[in-house]
């Protein structure tokens, strides 16, 4: 018969693993020699460190079957990133961001790196390494998060928690190239030998092209974001569009996965017609563009991005950018670009830009929003991005 002792000793061990389980990172494997079996052992090999949830469909031949698909551009990208490396002769290694295993470093010719693990590839190796950028640095943005959660609370007496914090990564001080979604912004920080490579993002749905009704649209806007919506300046698009009645503010993410946020918002969109709540949305559905192309501006006030992945989407459906200098928009000199960190400043320059383009005529709308238009099918495509990553191969001699 168990114990007193032995059952409280197995309960303890139980509560341990299942604490484990929900505070271990998703991913943390990986998949080795992608493409061994067409390219054969004697072929080059690539390294790839990056989020790995939407592998498996990839090599299983099942990509357009992963239900994270439309949820971040980066989950075709990934594999966009295998299939060229194979097309180009090289097996490749993937391991996930959080995976512990060591690199054995010596067999690779390439690398691609998201993580901290080029500072562990040997100096001496004639791998040529890229660190892949996909945010500003770590010290800006996690202090960045935290300054807009301060000023949040200042303003609302509300504490909520940080969701955006990111990993610490010295990878840039060891690359020889450094790729970049989004303006120079998000490079400045980084260590300044490595060679600059501009990528496109792209986006999980290029939706059909709908000429955009502007006597319609012209008073409606909309914010797209996911977790973290304080660092992505919800809360400073509010506290602007409450006081301008005369416009309409589209608010698209699951803000009540975020508790402490949704108790502050929830009020504010009973009290404000002009707010409206669309929560979690899936952006290829006609139900999103039956919206989207019923605004004519993309407001985006984030702290900090590597891109704005979100505004790229949005600028398909010919919504005018309303977005920080932070947020490095390549599109932003479409529309309207605030330089200001601060949020008080920037509340301000969201009223001003937003009460500018509610006086703008009609053709000046929809001029600029066909020029959205353009931008966005000439920089923001699974094309566009597939030929960006393969001028970065043929820069690399691969």
């Amino acid at each position: 018969m168990p114990t007193i002792r032995g059952i409280r000793f197995r309960l303890a061990q139980a509560l341990r693993q299942t604490a484990d389980r929900l505070f271990a990172p998703l991913g943390g494997g990986s998949i080795r020699d992608i493409g061994l079996g067409k390219l054969g052992p004697a072929a080059p090999r690539a390294l790839v460190v990056y989020v790995m949830h939407a592998m498996p469909y990839y090599v299983a031949g099942k990509l357009e079957s992963a239900p994270m698909l439309n949820e971040h551009s980066m989950y075709w990208e990934i594999a966009e990133m295998v299939r060229q490396l194979n097309e180009r002769g090289y097996v490749v290694d993937f391991y996930d961001v959080f995976c512990p295993e060591p690199i054995d470093w010596p067999r690779y010719a390439a690398a691609f790196v998201q993580s901290d693990r080029l500072a562990e590839c040997p100096p001496e190796l004639p791998v040529k390494k890229v660190f892949y950028c996909t945010e500003n640095h770590w010290a800006f943005q996690n202090l960045a998060e935290m300054m807009r959660i301060k000023a949040f609370r200042d303003r609302t007496g509300i504490w909520v928690r940080p969701e955006r914090q990111t990993r610490i990564s010295f990878s840039d001080e060891y690359a020889d190239y450094i790729t970049l979604l989004g303006t120079p912004f998000q490079g400045l920080l980084y260590n300044a030998r490595p060679e600059r490579h501009q990528l496109d993002i792209s986006v999980a749905e290029v939706p059909a092209h709908v000429p955009k009704n502007v006597p319609a649209a012209r008073t409606n806007f909309l914010w797209l974001g996911s977790g973290g919506a304080v660092l992505k300046g919800l809360d400073l698009a509010v506290e602007a569009f409450r006081e301008l009645p005369e416009a309409h503010l589209y608010i698209a993410g699951g803000i009540e996965r975020e508790p402490r946020l949704w108790q502050w918002l929830k009020p504010l969109l009973d009290a404000h017609p002009n707010l409206h709540y669309l929560g979690w949305v899936d952006v290829a559905k006609p139900a999103f563009a039956k919206i989207a192309n019923n605004c004519i501006g993309a407001v985006y006030p984030s702290a900090s991005e590597g891109g704005g992945g979100a505004v790229a989407q949005l600028l398909h459906f010919g919504l005018i950018p309303l977005v920080t200098q932070t947020a490095t928009v390549r599109a932003a000199h479409l529309g309207f670009e605030i330089a200001s960190q601060e949020p008080d400043a920037i509340i301000a320059a969201m009223r001003e830009h937003v009460q500018t383009m509610l006086a703008w005529p009609e053709a000046e709308l929809a001029r600029r929003s066909a020029a959205v238009q353009a931008f966005a099918a000439a920089h923001h495509t699974r094309p566009a991005y597939a030929a960006s990553f393969a001028a970065l191969l043929d820069r690399m001699a691969l």
